[in-house]
């Protein structure tokens, strides 16, 4: 059974996740919200920053779309910034305290022209973090469904990364090439230490897709599958456990709350237990 437990802070050096996917529509903003929701849960203060043109963190938080470009991330993308970021307090009427949001949405089309003007484009967000340190345990950044402008960003900003997938081949060959491109992008900025990625989420299986369960099948005889295939790069990659498609998870969405504030039953244990499980796994990596 998954109870919100509060656990002292597990680390002093503040985590930055990106939750990254190379596809739309795999659920990684459902993943990101519902990971902070299981953060805050074990004690931790969490910022969830929303690098994403849609703006789907706004719906999931509950929270009402921007009216200004000033009210999201772009406020925090301009050389000089010192701060006050622009945060918004996330379900605080259901009694969750800890986490905040950095809001995206259409306004960062707009952000995105201004940016590529300075001069360290690629670094504005790592720069805002480092003159202007959010006080969080953890940071979420949720990025756009396609590798762009806002990736190259979140990347010198992240020491950690999540790569959600759908458990199918077209989102995980997109997954290999979103994989390539961290380890290019992150040796042509000379990134020390370059972020880790914690693993790969598939999200959305189907346990009655064949596909779903070909791509992550495991054990003896298999040679093609994710987890083998993961395992045998030079540096192995984690695959947690996959999240089963529901409409639990897209109901909870839809009326802005985590699953578990959504509905808090048997029937949503086993779903709630892993986004549990990931966010131990946050907290215990080794992100330098």
């Amino acid at each position: 059974m998954y109870s919100c437990t509060t656990l002292r802070s597990w680390r002093m050096t503040q985590v930055r996740l990106a939750i990254m996917s190379c596809a739309g529509g795999t659920g990684k903003s459902t993943v990101a919200t519902n990971l902070a929701y299981s953060l805050s849960c074990l004690g931790q203060s969490v910022c969830l920053i929303d690098c994403d043109s849609n703006g789907t963190a706004a719906l999931f938080t509950g929270l009402e779309n921007p009216s200004a470009i000033g009210e999201t991330l772009v406020a925090a993308l301009q050389s000089g910034f010192k701060g006050p970021w622009p945060l918004k307090p996330v379900w605080r009427d259901y009694g969750i305290e800890k986490v905040d949001a950095v809001l995206g949405g259409h306004f960062l089309n707009e952000g995105a022209r201004q940016i590529l003007k300075e001069p360290r484009a690629a670094y504005l967000l790592a720069d805002a973090i480092e003159d202007a340190p959010l006080p969080h345990d953890v940071v979420i950044f949720d990025c756009p469904g396609t590798i762009e402008q806002f990736h190259q960003m979140v990347l010198p900003a992240c020491n950690q990364i999540l790569i959600v997938l759908k458990p199918d081949t077209k989102d995980i060959n997109a997954g290999f090439g979103l994989i390539q491109w961290i380890a290019e992008f992150s040796r042509d900025l000379r990134l020390k230490p370059k972020p880790k990625i914690l693993g790969v989420q598939p999200n959305a299986f189907d346990k009655d897709a064949a596909m779903h369960r070909e791509c992550l099948a495991d054990g003896p005889g298999i040679e093609d599958s994710l987890p083998v295939v993961l395992r045998s790069l030079p540096e192995p990659i984690h695959v947690f456990p996959a999240i089963q498609q529901t409409r639990y998870l897209t109901n909870a969405g839809a009326v802005g709350l985590p699953l578990r504030l959504y509905r808090s039953d048997r029937t949503t244990w086993k779903i709630a237990g892993l986004f549990e499980a990931l966010a131990k796994a946050v907290l215990e990596a080794d992100h330098g």
